[in-house]
């Protein structure tokens, strides 16, 4: 760095006085100008160089700035690290310790393969007699089928209807026997198909008020010529030339029907058999469903444990307008079931007279015989294949209170305590830690 001097000594030192003397005047004014720029020069140099000096101190406060601040910034990022950290371990130390404890309790193998009984009649299971609880369960259902019929034949039938037979002739009640005729005005005639007594009429102030009464009529030829809308009047020829011809009429409000020649469908005894068949097949997986249905889910029901029985029966050979003719069968479903959980506790009674009181099922596998019931007696017997795991109860919660704060040595010395241990596993977490959790949440007991 170059130093600043005063003008006024730079040029004392570059123009001194005994120079002056020895130059001549016209040389004086050029020497002069020469000075001056001389002088211009070295200004411009000494404000170029003061510039300079101003940058370059600049920078150096600036980087003295820098120095000092920066050990402060990294104290910082250090301390907060620090307290971070602090803040981890007391987390972790506080929070997080976990211990995870797998128990293996010690098992007995046990297998029953034999009979037993489930009766309706009861209400506890009979450990000595090997009998537990049963219900029957049953529905009742009925349903009209209907089939075609492939048989053909030539068909004569009669129409029929009802008439109403009136008695305007005298209180005296008259009898009417089987086939007694009766003739619309076009003598179309039809007869009673059984006797009847026509109730006598009624006499109020010397008038007769008739009576009546209801009887079926089928006409006295075959043929569609007798299938007749209503009639206002039959006549009974019978009572022709007589008084009561008058006394005597009836009448009808609906059509008569089924008269009929021609070939026409009818049900052939196979066709009956296979409608038979396919009725009661379908009857009965209706019922049965329906039954499944009605069935509670906690009861067990087996093979052979199901009746079903055909309660009515009728075959209508006649046939509809469509060539079908019906079976109608009504039948009963019964089921006889029982509660499996009934069929546990009968084998662990079995098994607590050998092994002792404390144990309990804790696995099994149960294979059913086909049942023998006896739905008179509501009553059934059934082999069974029973195979299971037994284990004495173990209490998680008692242990999980006396394992807290200890560590893997005094475990060792509470597991050696229970019987009916067989092997535990501890496993501690974070890996720092030695002891159980005071914190029964931290704590997890795994029964195996």
């Amino acid at each position: 760095m170059i130093k600043k001097f005063p003008k006024k000594k730079m040029l004392d030192i570059i123009r001194p006085i005994p120079l002056q003397s020895k130059v001549k005047k016209s040389e004086s004014k050029k020497i002069e100008e020469e000075f001056k720029k001389l002088d211009k020069k070295i200004e411009d140099f000494e404000e170029k160089e003061e510039k300079q000096f101003k940058y370059e101190k600049k920078g150096r406060k600036e980087k003295r700035f820098r120095l000092k601040k920066r050990p402060a910034v990294t104290y910082g990022l250090l301390g907060a690290l620090v307290v971070l950290l602090g803040i981890a371990v007391y987390l972790a130390i506080e929070f997080l310790p976990k211990a995870e404890i797998k128990v293996i309790t010690e098992k007995t193998e046990w297998s029953y393969v034999d009979s037993v009984a489930a009766d309706k009649n009861l209400t506890k299971i009979d450990i000595s007699q090997k009998q537990i609880p049963a219900e029957v369960f049953s529905t009742k259902k009925n349903f009209n089928f209907s089939f075609p019929a492939t048989g053909k034949k030539l068909v004569e039938q009669k129409a029929g209807g009802k008439i109403t037979i009136y008695n305007a002739y005298s209180s005296d009640p008259q009898i009417l026997v089987a086939n007694t005729r009766f003739s619309t005005p076009d003598a179309k005639i039809f007869r009673l198909e059984q006797k009847i007594v026509v109730p006598g009429a009624k006499i109020v102030e010397g008038k007769i008020i008739s009576s009546s009464i209801e009887a079926k009529v089928i006409a006295d030829q075959p043929g569609p010529q007798y299938n007749i809308g209503p009639v206002s009047h039959f006549s009974i020829p019978g009572f022709q030339g007589t008084a009561k011809y008058q006394g005597f009429y009836a009448s009808s409000q609906e059509s008569m029907t089924g008269g009929f020649i021609g070939d026409k469908a009818f049900p052939t005894e196979e066709d009956i058999k296979k409608a038979r068949e396919k009725a009661v097949k379908d009857l009965k997986d209706y019922i049965d469903s329906f039954l499944s249905l009605q069935i509670p889910p906690e009861f067990k029901t087996i093979e052979g444990s199901r009746q079903f029985n055909i309660l009515k029966e009728e075959v209508n050979k006649e046939v509809d307008e469509k060539g079908n003719f019906t079976v109608f069968l009504e039948g009963e479903s019964l089921n006889i079931a029982f509660r499996e959980s009934d069929l546990k506790d009968l084998l662990e009674n079995i098994v607590q007279e050998g092994l002792g009181v404390n144990f309990r099922i804790k696995s099994y596998k149960l294979e059913y015989g086909v049942g023998r019931p006896d739905f008179r007696q509501g009553r059934i017997s059934f082999a069974i294949n029973f195979q299971g795991v037994f284990e004495e109860p173990f209490d998680v919660e008692s242990f999980k209170q006396k394992a807290l704060n200890k560590n893997e040595k005094e475990l060792k010395t509470l597991v050696s305590t229970l019987p009916n241990i067989q092997k535990i596993t501890i496993s501690f977490w974070p890996f720092w830690v030695k002891r159980v959790p005071d914190d029964l949440k931290r704590v997890k007991v795994e029964v195996e």
